[in-house]
């Protein structure tokens, strides 16, 4: 039985000064290492389930369920499982998994796998799908619908570290032929573009889908997609700042996608969507954190209609000793304008690797890496 756990938290910052206590609750689900989750409604009950990649064991569905997440009775085999997500790849109202696959550290062949839903619930593997990229050194991949014919087509990033024997290994784009398999297309968004997050968007409202990349070795990718079969590039955010994590939500209300930015340079920030290109000209809000950080995830913890972001911050020892003493960080928009700032002490031992929104208001806060194992929850409010 997994043990639930009460803790309290103190340090509210946001004007500066000791205030209330925060409580969270914090749900212990397993131990692994990780590199990446998908959360999605897998069985369609109106409730976020979750797929955490362990990195070096066999990976399952947790479902939730009136007592709590539960593991799926299938488990995929293990395998050098990066990052994955979900979408319905051949349109029969089943959620499907893509997940992207390592090539030993770019001296081997793995293929990346399809793993398709049947009507039991249950998943196969597929095979001969056109998407596989053997040489790659899978990281991120991302669904989204390209050429806007209702199929999600596939973005797949890459460590581009060159191979020894010469052969590619950079981010692709494959096009959905119909649910029949995927094809790849060459456009700006190929090559060496960072890997670190993919996040699907529509910078300019026109209804077609966009594409956002983190890049490790500088400021992130915005394509905006033309319509005519590849993309635009246009000005980046925050130059000169290596991008960890992103996403892409509305954060004061005014219907666009605003940029929600974590760095490896240790700032956070919010640059609101100005709704001309380049979209984002300058923060909103910014914020010097403690460590780096590595994972932002954004969600109304508090529930009451107000967007409010988790930033999971990791200090240097995790490199060597798997204890994270820099806390994660909780910012709760305030009724008017900004943030109150809470500090997260690590008392649930493990180090902070990244972070996840479920049912909108809750987090799973996952503590591996890639090279040890720690404890994953899920903390609500």
């Amino acid at each position: 039985m997994r043990a639930t756990l009460s803790l309290v938290t103190a340090l509210l910052l946001g004007s500066q000064s000791l205030a209330a206590q925060a409580q969270y609750t914090a749900t212990f689900i397993e131990t692994s290492k990780v590199w990446g989750s998908v959360v999605a409604d897998f069985n369609r009950d109106g409730h976020d389930d979750f797929f955490i990649t362990g990195h070096d064991q066999s990976d399952r569905i947790w479902y939730w369920t009136k007592k709590g997440y539960k593991p799926a009775a299938q488990a995929l085999p293990w395998v050098d499982r990066h990052d994955c997500d979900a979408a319905d790849v051949n349109l029969d109202g089943l959620l499907d998994v893509y997940c992207a696959i390592g090539a030993e550290k770019g001296i081997g062949v793995k293929v990346n796998e399809l793993w398709m839903q049947l009507p039991t619930g249950e998943f196969s593997a597929a095979s001969g799908f056109g998407a596989e990229d053997p040489y790659g050194r899978g990281r991120r991949p991302v669904f989204l619908d390209f050429n806007h014919d209702g199929f999600p087509d596939l973005y797949v990033t890459n460590d581009a570290t060159p191979r020894p024997d010469g052969m590619l290994n950079e981010n692709r784009l494959f096009i959905n032929q119909a649910g029949a398999g995927f094809a790849p297309a060459d456009t700006i968004a190929s090559g060496d573009k960072g890997y670190q997050c993919a996040v699907k968007g529509d910078f300019n409202q026109d209804g077609w889908d966009d594409l956002m990349v983190c890049y490790e070795n500088g400021p992130g990718h915005l394509f905006l997609n033309n319509k005519a079969g590849n993309f635009t590039e246009v000005a980046s955010p925050a130059p000169g700042v290596e991008w960890k994590d992103a996403k892409l939500v509305d954060m004061n209300g005014d219907g666009r996608e605003d940029l929600v930015l974590g760095t490896l340079t240790n700032l956070f920030q919010i640059w609101i969507n100005t709704g001309a290109s380049p979209y984002f000209t300058s923060p909103a809000y910014s914020d010097l954190l403690p460590a780096k950080g590595v994972s932002v995830a954004v969600g109304d913890f508090n529930r009451d209609g107000r967007k409010d972001v988790y930033v999971v911050l990791q200090d240097l020892k995790c490199l060597t000793t798997t204890v994270d003493r820099a806390p994660d960080i909780l910012y709760t928009a305030r009724t008017t304008a900004g943030f109150d700032k809470t500090l997260l002490p690590q008392s649930l031992r493990g180090c902070g690797h990244m972070a996840d929104v479920v049912d909108g208001d809750k987090i799973l806060l996952e503590n591996g890496g890639m090279d040890f194992k720690g404890p994953n929850y899920l903390l609500s409010w």
